[in-house]
């Protein structure tokens, strides 16, 4: 039953705000050029900072520069999550404001099927070559893993790639060949969990750049490089359709509605590049936990 009412949920939204069906438990937006460019040009703006490399316009050469500061950890996690710090907040909140925006316009023909909105996407860079402290972490993405392990069971992923080489570096998915709750319940690690893998099968789809994704907590994905494979920039996040919450630990970085950040608030960043990541308060709580807060803006 709980298949098939994600399969409806998934139905329901492709229909309600016009998007495009690529499984029964994902479906997809190619968003418009120029607000695509400009967003993209954000994150680089974002990223050249949170690495003090050179903003470049061109996206082999900006790639290049990320590849040049790999070594460069200071405000990025072993699984490549780009951290907001002090020094370029303005740069966060300008990401912040579109991507509120992006979604807002995206579901605009049926906003309250959202009912819980996360402000806390991850910038993500996915190097070529796995960095060395991700090598056997339990919570290294590049496992196979459903977000629904550290975020409670009903959410979905949005996966959004930005440039850099997808067609090398991208995310595999899998879909149940059978299905229980089992499957989706809380852990402190994917590794614990990889007995659910011999339930799944891989399916055919490779995210395209310009496309978001979005597909339910049921389908488990992860990080896959080919030999040689080049570095790879996205925006990963969640969201939540219908009357459910994430886990306790997360419930913070949500809103009911999608803010207007960057109009009517900002968030600021408490830990400066001196300071490494915040403590999480749990396993389940995000790098972020500790650190952001909101301002209004009169």
């Amino acid at each position: 039953m709980s298949l098939d009412y994600r399969k409806k949920r998934i139905e329901k939204i492709c229909k309600q705000w016009n998007l495009e069906k690529n499984h029964d438990l994902m479906v997809s937006h190619k968003l418009d050029k120029k607000i695509f460019f400009d967003f993209k040009l954000k994150v680089k703006l974002y990223i050249s900072r949170a690495l003090n490399i050179k903003l470049e316009n061109d996206d082999k050469i900006f790639v290049k520069k990320v590849n040049s500061a790999r070594s460069n950890r200071t405000n990025v996690t072993p699984n490549g999550a780009v951290v907001p710090k002090k020094e370029f907040q303005l740069e966060y909140n300008m990401i912040l404001r579109d991507w509120c925006s992006i979604i807002k316009n995206l579901i605009k023909n049926k906003p309250g099927l959202i009912t819980r909105f996360r402000t806390t996407p991850n910038i993500r860079i996915k190097y070529g070559k796995e960095l060395d402290d991700n090598l056997g972490r339990g919570l290294s993405t590049s496992l196979p893993h459903s977000d629904a392990w550290v975020e409670g069971p009903w959410g979905m992923n949005c996966f959004f790639p930005l440039f850099g080489d997808s067609k090398n570096n991208n995310l595999v998915y899998y879909e149940p060949k059978t299905f229980n709750e089992k499957m989706i319940s809380t852990a402190a690690t994917y590794t614990e969990m990889q007995w659910v893998m011999k339930y799944y099968r891989k399916i055919k789809i490779k995210p395209q750049i310009g496309s978001i994704y979005f597909s339910d907590y049921a389908l488990i994905h992860n990080t896959f490089r080919n030999k040689n494979s080049g570095t790879r920039i996205s925006i990963d996040t969640t969201i939540f359709v219908g009357n459910h919450k994430p886990h306790k630990d997360r419930e913070k970085e949500y809103r009911k509605t999608i803010p207007e950040l960057g109009l009517n608030e900002i968030i600021g960043v408490r830990n400066s590049e001196t300071k490494n990541f915040s403590e999480k308060n749990s396993v389940f709580s995000h790098y972020t936990a500790n650190s952001l807060k909101t301002i209004k803006i009169n």
